[in-house]
């Protein structure tokens, strides 16, 4: 008989010795990120239906057509972290798990092993997660362009290919490179929550350089990116109020709209969602993680809040951008009650906009 790897991982619990059942311990943060997918798949439903009303109208918003492409990335997250929770309640609900004071051991081998559904739920998740942070860059990139360098036309041909090779195809040879490698996996929420990403059966310098490849050093280029852009633009904007009397993108750009300075804040969105992974990650690397006793109740915290909000980001892009955005919002309340009056006097409305040369108007 082979003897068993055992992979641990920590939570607070006072009694000395017990069994737990893996669903019990975790049952927070298996419904929130139940809830947290759910209405992700709702808002990501809402933001392509308000992109096929309303935007297929208007094929040279070229803003809407990238945030179509983040909601994309966001919803493979949002499915890889949905796939890997019903999976844990599937397969560890009724597994032996022992505790001995702050300690959790999760006794792996034949038993716990990371199957087939793991693997392919985390490949989905990480590709997801690097398409994500991708594509959130590069939409704080274009409002930087089209609204101080390049306020007239689009992007040429050349740029869009370049920009869709990087987001798309870089991210995906990195996931293919660490299934290729075997270092997708289980992970018994070391760094993540209920789903998995990188085996916690690696070294854990493996660990750490995997998650960096594969998702945080994505995350914090993307974070630190998007932020001085958004110092930057904010700075420009009010320079131009002040010298000019011009408030809002539209009145800057041709190629924006008033509502797109909503894209300034879609940093902050993941920033707020997404970093109480990363701080888990930092701990882990420092050794402060869920293994040392006076961290495992911070730990913990950090796991219902992340647990939460890595699922949960195409539900707020929804509200910013859907809910927020005055005129979406009048549009797709007109149209889901059947308002066809309203409805086109807003789509004149829209119509009677100055619109720039379309000669060279090209999908992204």
């Amino acid at each position: 008989m082979e003897n068993a790897t055992v992979d641990t991982t920590w939570i607070p619990t006072s009694n000395p010795i017990v069994h737990i059942n893996l669903l019990s311990a975790f049952a927070v943060d298996i419904s929130l990120t139940i809830i947290a997918c759910t209405l992700s798949f709702l808002g990501s439903i809402f933001i392509f239906t308000s992109y096929c009303v309303i935007d297929s109208l208007r094929p040279e918003n070229e803003t809407r057509r990238l945030l179509i492409y983040l909601t994309v990335s966001d919803l493979f997250v949002a499915i890889g972290n949905f796939i890997g929770t019903i999976r844990v309640i599937a397969i560890y609900g009724s597994k032996p798990i022992y505790s001995n004071s702050a300690q959790l051991y999760a006794f792996s081998g034949e038993e716990l092993s990371s199957d087939s559904v793991c693997v392919v739920q985390s490949f989905i998740r990480t590709i997801g997660s690097m398409w994500s942070f991708c594509w959130n860059t590069a939409i704080a990139i274009h409002l930087c362009f089209a609204l101080v360098y390049c306020r007239h036309g689009t992007w040429s041909r050349k740029v869009k290919i370049f920009c869709h090779s990087v987001c798309w195809l870089l991210p995906l040879s990195i996931a293919i490179a660490a299934a290729r490698y075997n270092v997708l996996g289980e992970g018994f929420t070391e760094v993540t929550g209920t789903w998995c990403w990188i085996k916690s059966s690696l070294s854990k310098s493996d660990q750490i350089t995997w998650m960096i490849i594969s998702g945080i050093g994505w995350e914090l280029v993307s974070y630190f990116v998007t932020c001085i852009i958004f110092i930057y633009l904010k700075g420009y904007m009010w320079r131009q109020k002040k010298r000019f009397n011009q408030r809002r993108f539209n009145d800057v750009s041709l190629r924006l709209r008033a509502e797109d300075e909503n894209y300034l804040y879609l940093w902050l969105i993941g920033y707020l969602l997404r970093i109480w992974g990363t701080v888990r990650f930092f701990l882990f690397v420092s050794g402060n993680s869920s293994n040392d006793k006076p961290y495992a109740g911070i730990d913990f915290a950090l796991l219902h809040l992340e647990s939460f909000g890595d699922s949960s980001k195409p539900f707020f892009t929804f509200l910013l951008f859907c809910i927020a955005d005055k005129r979406t919002r009048q549009l797709l309340r007109n149209k889901i009650c059947c308002r066809r009056r309203a409805y086109e006097e807003i789509l004149q409305s829209i119509n009677a906009e100055p619109n720039y040369d379309n000669s060279v108007n090209e999908p992204l």
